[in-house]
C-alpha cells in the first residue's frame, strides 16, 4: 500500500515535470520510442534468421533492417521520433472519431436518445487531429510532452487513492 502511494507520487511529481517541460517530455517520448523500435528490429532480425527455413525470410528481413533504422532515426533525431508520434496520434484521433461516428448513427437509428454525445466525441477527436497535424515538430513534442504529462498526473493520482484505500481495507 505504501509503495503504491510512493509510485503514484513519484507519477505526479514527474507529471507535473512534463507539463512545466513539455517541449523535452514529448522529445523523451519520442527517444524512448526509438529504442523500442530498434529492439523490436534487432529482435525480428534475430527471429528472421533463427526459424530458417522461414516463409516469408525477405519480407520479415526487409521489415526488420526497415525497423532498425527508423528506430536509430527516431532515437538518434527526436524531432523526428516525434513527429512520428504526432502522425500516430492523429491517425488514432481520425480513426477513433469514424468509430464513435458510427456508434452515434447506430445509437440514433436504434431511437437512443444519447446519440449525440457519440457524434460531438467524434467532432472533437477529427478537430484535435487537424490540431495535432497542424502544430509541426515542436509543437508536436510540446503536445506530446503534456499529454504524458496529465497521463501521469491522473496516473498519479489515481494510485495514491488506491494506495489509500489499500491501507483502509488492510487495517
Amino acid at each position: 500500500m505504501l509503495w503504491v502511494q510512493i509510485e503514484g507520487a513519484v507519477l505526479i511529481a514527474l507529471g507535473i515535470g512534463a507539463v512545466l517541460f513539455p517541449a523535452l517530455a514529448g522529445a523523451t517520448a519520442g527517444v524512448v520510442f526509438g529504442w523500442i523500435l530498434f529492439a523490436i528490429g534487432v529482435l525480428g532480425l534475430a527471429s528472421t534468421f533463427s526459424a530458417r527455413p522461414h516463409v516469408h525470410f525477405g519480407w520479415s528481413l526487409a521489415s526488420s533492417i526497415v525497423t532498425i533504422v527508423a528506430g536509430l532515426i527516431v532515437a538518434l533525431f527526436p524531432l523526428a521520433g516525434t513527429t512520428v508520434l504526432v502522425v500516430a496520434m492523429a491517425a488514432w484521433l481520425i480513426l477513433d472519431g469514424v468509430s464513435s461516428l458510427q456508434i452515434g448513427l447506430g445509437l440514433k437509428r436504434g431511437g437512443a436518445r444519447a446519440w449525440i454525445w457519440p457524434v460531438v466525441s467524434a467532432v472533437v477527436d477529427w478537430f484535435l487531429a487537424a490540431l495535432v497535424l497542424t502544430l509541426g515538430p515542436i509543437g508536436g513534442a510540446v503536445f506530446i510532452g503534456v499529454v504524458v504529462g496529465i497521463d501521469l498526473i491522473l496516473g498519479g493520482a489515481a494510485l495514491l487513492t488506491l494506495g489509500r484505500a489499500l491501507g483502509r481495507d488492510a487495517a
